[in-house]
């Protein structure tokens, strides 16, 4: 792989560029045991919905136990992220310095399955958005179909004016990756704070991954081959 290789890198946000997937995860089952749904743990929401945008979490969770989730619930968990992020520590070792690296090469920008308002306060707190401006952060509510779909990546790549087979995608979640493949990129997965390496390395195997990396120097190492 060689530098030229690409002429945009999208990337993912929870898990990727900031440690905040088990973060949403708790929120996620926070919210649903206060519904009612005192089944799902945090574990168990990173094994069934990560990386997963939550209207299609909704549509499962009413298909799963035939009942209607509320705006309220999406809403509480929300808030939940919001408060959390404030809270706790998301830095990820090397990310910053990566992205740097990114920039100076490439046009780079974030394609996420999360909430807006929770991806731009996730990049704000850890000095992201000096790499990403707002024009340059994409989300599910561009969309018609989030990840797994390649529409988000799709969407991404059009409006930085680049061809999809020119693109790398960075992501830690299998739906993250099988969207980058179904939408003609390279991708790469990241491991790095994964709470579960030996499942995320099978599902984003499982996913076409071209290769997969624990840290951002090795990623690094890898793009100036």
């Amino acid at each position: 792989m060689t530098l030229n290789k690409y002429d945009l890198i999208i990337f993912d946000c929870d898990g990727t560029l900031v440690d905040s997937e088990y973060l949403n995860n708790k929120a996620s089952a926070d919210a649903l045991n206060d519904f009612g749904l005192t089944e799902y743990t945090p574990e168990k929401c990173l094994h069934d919905f990560a990386g997963v945008a939550w209207q299609e979490i909704k549509q499962i969770l009413e298909a799963r136990h035939n009942i209607e989730i509320p705006q309220a619930l999406i809403d509480d968990y929300v808030a939940r992220v919001q408060i959390a992020l404030s809270e706790e520590d998301i830095a990820i070792q090397g990310a910053k310095d990566f992205v740097s690296f990114c920039d100076e090469n490439y046009k780079i920008c974030v394609g996420s399955n999360g909430e807006r308002s929770n991806v731009f306060k996730a990049l704000e707190l850890q000095g992201f958005k000096k790499y990403f401006i707002d024009e340059h952060i994409f989300t599910k509510i561009q969309v018609e179909n989030p990840k797994p779909a390649p529409d988000l990546f799709l969407y991404a790549a059009e409006k930085m004016g680049t061809e999809p087979s020119r693109c790398l995608v960075i992501e830690d979640s299998y739906a993250g990756a099988k969207a980058g493949v179904a939408a003609g990129m390279d991708v790469f997965g990241f491991t790095g704070v994964a709470h579960d390496k030996e499942h995320a390395t099978h599902r984003l195997t499982e996913a076409g991954v071209v290769d997969i990396f624990d840290d951002f120097i090795h990623m690094r190492d890898a793009l100036r081959v």
